[in-house]
């Protein structure tokens, strides 16, 4: 059965005030939804990043570098534009990319040189990313730094 269906409307009936008995029968008023047109050139532009990056991780998983994205670390090295916006949204881009880890290193080059290793440390049990903090934990040995604090 459609369990989200009956969470949403439980977690709906808590809220007080409300006009409908259900989300599902709830009108929607409509919502704008802006960013500025350098927020819009930044995600193009990582997601241009991510292409490249995809074809440099089939690579290494057929070369059986790597198996799955998460077992995998990027390093992207180069100067310019690319570079600035990679780092400037570091977190961000590792999550389109679903790998473990991300290094992003000043180079020669202005077009980003990508290279795919394995990456460092063991898997957490609780999100599956590979980190070198798993196993640091006494009362969590399976799990890494964040899922700890999260957890915690």
């Amino acid at each position: 059965s459609p369990m989200l269906a009956f969470t949403a409307d439980e977690a709906w009936e808590s809220i007080p005030h409300l006009d409908s008995c259900s989300v599902h029968l709830s009108d929607w008023k409509p919502f704008k939804f802006d960013i500025s047109e350098e927020e819009v050139a930044n995600w193009h532009t990582l997601f241009a990043i991510r292409e490249r990056a995809l074809l440099a991780l089939e690579e290494a998983r057929q070369a059986k570098q790597i198996g799955k994205g998460l077992e995998a670390c990027v390093t992207l090295t180069g100067t310019g534009l690319e570079l600035e916006i990679g780092q400037a949204h570091k977190e961000d881009l590792r999550e389109l990319l679903n790998v473990s880890q991300l290094n992003l290193n000043e180079g020669e080059s202005e077009e980003l040189q990508m290279i795919v290793t394995k990456a460092e440390g063991e898997k957490c049990e609780r999100c599956w990313r590979w980190e070198p903090s798993v196993g640091s934990h006494e009362n969590h040995s399976t799990l890494c730094t964040r899922c700890v604090e999260a957890v915690s």
